[in-house]
């Protein structure tokens, strides 16, 4: 076939399946375009012996992305590298597509119910490949999602991840790298692999919590629905907001009761950010942040003891806790929190609840708020990650009003403390500093000062006293409430008439789930009774599985079943763990089949019955 034949018929499937991807090739043909990846790359296919071999040209060095005779065996160890025990539904992600060589690969060898996502670096390596190599075979498979680096921005590529990954493939997905891609991409093969743990990471604790706080979610959700209606958009704050404003985050760890006043010194002259647990202290030293957060389902009325904090601007998701957020009586701005449900709503109107990147504390949200505010000078307070003196927060937090013995300090491992001396803290303390300092040495112009005084010494930060910190960086005027004035809100009355739709939706969608489940776990019972019997080898055995498998699909399509799975607290997470692997049996594997369908169902419409109560809330907030 003739290389603009083999174009055409390329471009035609990736206009059909990617039509962004098309488009920017299409466009893109001056020989001199390049992305941030491409520089110095130079991609060409040379004909050896007969066999096209793709090669890459960096920095006058030669690099095959394929070998230049048999590569099958190469192929062959490439796909047993992987490993042979894959779950049901396993994803490989793979960095480089190179000349398809490791997709066709995968595609024959591994079960026809595994995927592959690719991720592709370059035009110049891509563009090259599709005028040499007939790629619809690939491009146009299921199995196979596609995704090109050159349109997307360093931030969409996270998300587009997140897109392609969910709590079950998390636990079983596995990830490559195509020949020679780690070499001529290094710097954005790491960004990428990074990436993707990160997000890999990010679920598996989002749906750690989601098993242990998911019943508390909904409370709050369905609780705070009335609230975010009325909200503000914190992204158009934060586009509004100049480049360079110093800020303070202050957490509430033990070593905040030292050095807490200094801040007052600092008002007007950057902003400061409050955890929630941050807000009593600060409160009772006569200061008043600049906005605050809160993360915490679980986290109630007591936090915010002191009337003057309840005016404070508060970032907060729509699961935070609702004791909180029903006293708090200053602008709210919410965020998400893998809140798909809400965020299918926005996305209708071309907008999103933005996410704020956490850790998995709030004080590590309070740093990435700083970062969205474009602040270049964070200073950290109250920043522990340790039993500073054997204590977990400041003595007048709610906490830390509570004496803690050392037997009974959690998860307790060693670390280092500021001054390079032992000290006490825990894995989840742990977490979070490492958290820091990833950010901390993935940005370049940042400069992040630790002026908590106490606690674990976080790699990348500069030590110095609060009061030196102050003196330093927080030296001309800045009135964050001015920026707060001109805040506009997240939904305009259009969208809140559509919004106040699509929440009076959720009890009907609700029903609808309910109706599936009980029509399923019926079918499930019959083919139970026909494998048990031998009488599976038919076209109703069939049929009923397939019946099965489509109501199943519906349950999951419905936007509400995201509350349903919260409130199964952890159930959906013990059934994935074995629902995914197969049996040898045939018999048996069709039973485990209808055993753990009938037990999943159940579960499910357990759940439904204890979401039931919430529709009233509905009903009280929204009307009937």
């Amino acid at each position: 076939m003739k290389n603009g034949m083999i174009f055409k018929k390329n471009i035609e499937i990736l206009s059909s399946r990617y039509p962004q991807i098309a488009d920017y090739v299409e466009r893109i043909t001056d020989v001199t375009e390049k992305t941030a990846a491409d520089t110095d790359i130079v991609a060409d296919v040379c004909d050896i012996d007969g066999k096209p071999v793709l090669a890459v040209d960096k920095g006058g060095t030669t690099y095959r992305l394929d070998s230049l005779y048999d590569s099958k065996p190469i192929l062959d160890l490439w796909f047993e590298s992987l490993g042979d025990d894959w779950d049901y539904n396993s994803k490989l992600f793979l960095y480089g597509f190179g000349n398809g060589m490791y997709v066709k690969t995968f595609l024959q060898s591994a079960r026809s119910d595994c995927s592959i996502i690719i991720y592709e670096p370059s035009y110049r390596i891509f563009s090259t490949v599709i005028k040499y190599y007939d790629l619809t075979d690939i491009l146009s498979n299921n199995r196979v999602s596609f995704i090109f680096g050159p349109i997307l921005k360093e931030q969409d590529i996270r998300r587009t991840l997140e897109d392609h990954m969910s709590y079950s493939d998390a636990l079983s997905c596995r990830s490559s790298i195509h020949l020679n891609y780690d070499v001529l991409f290094s710097d954005d093969c790491v960004k990428y692999h990074d990436n993707l743990i990160s997000v890999r990471d990010a679920i598996i604790a989002s749906q750690t919590v989601h098993d242990r706080f998911g019943a508390d979610y909904n409370k709050n959700t369905f609780n705070n629905l009335r609230l975010l209606r009325e909200s503000m958009d914190i992204e158009k704050l934060a586009e509004n907001m100049p480049e360079g404003i110093p800020a303070i985050v202050v957490a509430a760890g033990p070593s905040l009761d030292k050095n807490i006043r200094e801040i007052a010194k600092a008002k007007g002259k950057c902003i400061i950010i409050s955890t929630d647990t941050a807000l009593k202290p600060l409160s009772l030293a006569g200061i008043t942040p600049d906005i605050a957060m809160i993360m915490d389902g679980k986290k109630d009325a007591r936090y915010l003891s002191e009337k003057d904090s309840r005016s404070v601007p508060l970032v907060c998701t729509p699961r935070s806790g609702t004791e909180f957020l029903n006293l708090h009586k200053g602008i709210k701005f919410f965020t998400n929190d893998y809140c798909e449900h809400i965020n299918g709503f926005m996305k209708t109107f071309d907008r999103r609840l933005i996410d704020i990147e956490t850790g998995g504390s709030v004080a590590n949200s309070c740093f990435s708020l700083a970062l969205l505010f474009k602040c270049k000078t964070i200073i950290l307070m109250g920043q522990d990650l340790a039993y500073t003196g054997d204590k977990t927060h400041s003595s007048v937090t709610v906490r830390g009003s509570v004496k803690t013995e050392i037997e009974n300090l959690e998860h307790v491992v060693m670390d280092v403390d500021i001054e390079g001396k032992p000290i006490r803290s825990s894995e989840e303390f742990k977490t979070y500093r490492e958290w820091f300092e990833r950010k901390i040495a993935g940005n370049s112009e940042l400069n992040v000062i630790d002026a908590t005084e106490g606690g674990v010494r976080i790699a990348g930060a500069t030590l110095m006293t609060a009061r030196d910190a102050i003196e330093k960086y927080c030296t001309e005027s800045f009135d964050f409430s001015e920026i707060v004035d001109d805040a506009v809100p997240l939904l305009d009355d259009n969208m809140k008439c559509k919004y106040d739709d699509f929440v009076k939706a959720i009890p009907g969608q609700l029903s609808d789930i309910r109706k599936l489940i009980k029509s399923t776990i019926a079918d499930y019972s019959v083919m139970r009774r026909m494998v048990e019997g031998g009488d599976y080898h038919n076209s109703r055995m069939k049929k009923l599985y397939d019946n099965c498998q489509r109501n199943t699909d519906k349950i999951e399509e419905n936007p509400v079943t995201e509350y349903v799975h919260y409130q199964m607290q952890g159930k959906s997470s013990e059934l994935l763990g074995v629902v995914n692997k197969l049996e040898e049996d045939e018999r048996k594997e069709l039973l485990t089949v209808c055993d753990i369908g009938e037990k999943y169902l159940q579960d499910m419409d357990n759940a439904v019955s204890e979401l039931e109560p919430y529709m009233d809330i509905i009903k009280r907030d929204f009307g009937e």
